[in-house]
């Protein structure tokens, strides 16, 4: 019975863990027009209040990077 609650307790926690490991990037324009690419698994917003998403969450760095680059070659940001 021990080892059935070790291994269910065990595999709780890398359910749990796995769960909250999700990254969630999104494209902000600042009000200047330069666009970043902002985690929004950070604790807090921006300083700033002078942005605005301009896209979708994204789950890795890479479709917010390639996200960010088509906002540029559409001249909606730089």
């Amino acid at each position: 019975m021990k080892r059935w609650s070790l291994v269910l307790s065990a595999a709780a926690v890398c359910i749990m863990a796995s769960s909250q490991a999700q990254a969630s990037f999104q494209v902000v324009r600042w009000t200047s027009g330069f666009c970043q690419i902002w985690d929004n698994n950070l604790p807090r917003n921006p300083i700033q209040r002078d942005y605005k998403a301009v896209s979708k969450a994204y789950r890795t760095f890479g479709e917010a990077f390639a996200a960010r680059g088509r906002l540029v070659a559409a001249k909606k940001c730089w």
